[in-house]
């Protein structure tokens, strides 16, 4: 069980230890890579595309996966080549894979490069296959629809079940997965509160609860239609901005902790869950923070 209480923190507040999922480098993206690998196999592809940022998570379980398959991959990488090529953390990696990639400089030209790589692949016989960004897939968000049963047989096994989950936002499917899978294990009261890392609440909230709707109808779940909470209160300014207070948390976090937080995602969605909770008087006693991972983007800070 990948589950933590923090003592040095308060004697209640639990964490879900998804920056322990022991494939492709752990983490939520790990999670949904292993998911997503089984629909790429069944369909006998050959080489991968993909697209994220220099410090993607998601690019690099796909990377290491498809180092591990002999398989091509190509990145479709938004943000600064010169940055990507001095850093550390997840850009060193993917840059060791062997992946072929690609750098766009608007958001809105990584469809079509994704797709000239597609058709790149096809030309050479190699059965490509395309993925989201973020692993935004039915397969990535079924991963979480499944780990509530392990949540649900800690819950059990302790007497205790969480009346919030807090977790770091970003493409939405992580959270979908989740409120998908409180509904199918029979989780009635519980509250999955999102801290969005780069969108704004009104577009975030509309990802989520789409997304958790296809789940629930493609999985026959009976959706509960819970409530859909992102907030965008900690954005601190955008994706991969911080403060000094933000900064101060996620340095320290090993020493105060036991485990890594990074200014990018999990570090934002903590900061923000003890405002949150301290703000709206919520006894720690009810919490469970979903730890996302993001090592390798603590390393390369």
């Amino acid at each position: 069980m990948m589950f933590k209480k923090v003592d040095s923190l308060t004697n209640n507040l639990r964490i879900f230890r998804d920056d322990l999922y022991p494939f492709l480098g752990g983490g939520n993206k790990g999670r949904k890579m292993e998911a997503i690998a089984k629909d790429i196999f069944s369909k006998k592809a050959k080489a991968l595309v993909t697209t994220g940022g220099i410090q993607s998570n998601h690019c690099r379980a796909v990377s290491v996966f498809a180092a591990e398959n002999k398989m091509d991959c190509t990145l479709v990488l938004h943000g600064s080549k010169e940055e990507f090529g001095k850093q550390s953390g997840n850009a060193k990696i993917m840059r060791l894979s062997g992946a072929d990639i690609v750098f766009v400089d608007e958001a809105s030209q990584i469809g079509s490069m994704m797709d000239i790589a597609m058709e790149q692949y096809k030309e050479k016989k190699s059965k490509p296959y395309y993925i989201w960004g973020g692993g935004h897939t039915l397969e990535g968000g079924l991963s979480y629809i499944k780990v509530v049963k392990e949540l649900k047989q800690y819950c059990e096994k302790n007497n205790w079940f969480p009346k919030y989950i807090f977790h770091a936002s970003g493409t939405g499917s992580t959270q979908s997965g989740l409120l998908a899978g409180l509904d199918k294990y029979g989780f009635n009261t519980t509250k999955v509160v999102g801290i969005s890392v780069a969108r704004n609440s009104n577009q975030a909230t509309e990802i989520v609860s789409k997304f958790y709707e296809k789940l629930c109808q493609n999985y026959n779940i009976n959706c509960t239609n819970k409530e859909i909470i992102v907030l965008d209160n900690y954005l601190m300014g955008g994706y991969e901005k911080y403060n000094s207070e933000l900064k101060k948390l996620c340095i320290n976090s090993i020493k105060d902790y036991g485990f890594t937080l990074d200014t990018c995602y999990t570090g934002k969605a903590f900061y923000g869950m003890l405002d949150y909770i301290k703000k709206n008087n919520i006894n720690d006693n009810d919490i469970l923070f979903w730890h996302t991972g993001g090592i390798f983007n603590f390393l390369a800070e």
